[in-house]
Parts: C-alpha cells; sequence; structure tokens
C-alpha cells in the first residue's frame, strides 16, 4: 500500500485569529506565522508582512494584514502606519 502525503491547508482567517491570540498571550506572531506556513506549505509574504508589522511596530492585528495587503500604500487617518514604513494617505483635513 502506497501512502500519499496528506495535505494540511487553512485560510488567512486563520492567521488573523492566531495574531490575537499571540497579541492576548504575548506570543511571537512572526515564529507562530512561520510555523504555521511550513505545515500548510504556504508561501504568502503578506501573511508574513502583516506578523512583523504587529510585532515590529505595535501595529494592531487587523491593521497589520490591511498593511500587509495595501502594496505600500494605505488610505487611512490611523497614524499607526507612518511608523511600518508605508505611505498613508491621511483622511484628516
Amino acid at each position: 500500500m502506497v501512502s500519499q502525503p496528506s495535505q494540511i491547508t487553512t485560510s488567512e482567517v486563520t492567521f488573523i485569529e492566531l495574531m490575537l491570540l499571540a497579541k492576548r498571550y504575548n506570543l511571537d506572531p512572526v515564529k507562530i506565522t512561520t510555523s504555521v506556513m511550513a505545515i500548510c506549505n504556504i508561501d504568502d509574504e503578506r501573511l508574513l508582512k502583516a506578523a512583523i508589522y504587529i510585532r515590529d511596530y505595535g501595529v494592531g492585528v487587523f491593521d497589520a494584514f490591511h498593511a500587509a495587503h495595501c502594496s505600500g500604500n494605505i488610505i487611512s487617518s490611523d497614524s499607526v502606519f507612518d511608523k511600518s514604513g508605508i505611505k498613508r494617505i491621511k483622511l484628516e483635513g
């Protein structure tokens, strides 16, 4: 009998949930992200970017995922993006 390798998959929502738990329990979001990406054979740099924004810049989880998807420019009134190297198009007057 030939054994087939198991295919483990997950969604971006799982990473969001894990990042929320990482913040709550003061765990390293980058380590968690890279581990899950390895287990699931996922190659998506946006997931790792989000984890880095959370760990290195103190960006909130949802803002970090917005930042990871914005391609370097974001329209926002939230100044948290200013320190992360993302160009923020300000909404405020």
